[in-house]
């Protein structure tokens, strides 16, 4: 299973920019970069801060995606 974010669709409807979250958030603007992109998957304490953030769940940020097997 992959996991799909939403950060990148929270961030622009709130009208933030990344370094603008990475400020927040404490984490490199890279950092929130490669999240929105799917390059990297926060860690749990990452993904709190970033619903904390954007006044979303967890659930709202980020879902699994089945992923489909070639047979």
């Amino acid at each position: 299973m992959a996991v799909q974010n939403h950060l990148k669709e929270c961030r622009l409807a709130s009208g933030q920019t990344q370094n603008e979250v990475s400020e927040a958030v404490q984490v490199s603007i890279n950092t929130i970069s490669r999240y929105e992109l799917g390059e990297n998957c926060p860690s749990l304490e990452m993904a709190l801060r970033l619903a904390a953030y954007y006044q979303k769940t967890i659930e709202e940020l980020f879902e699994l995606e089945d992923v489909k097997q070639k047979e």
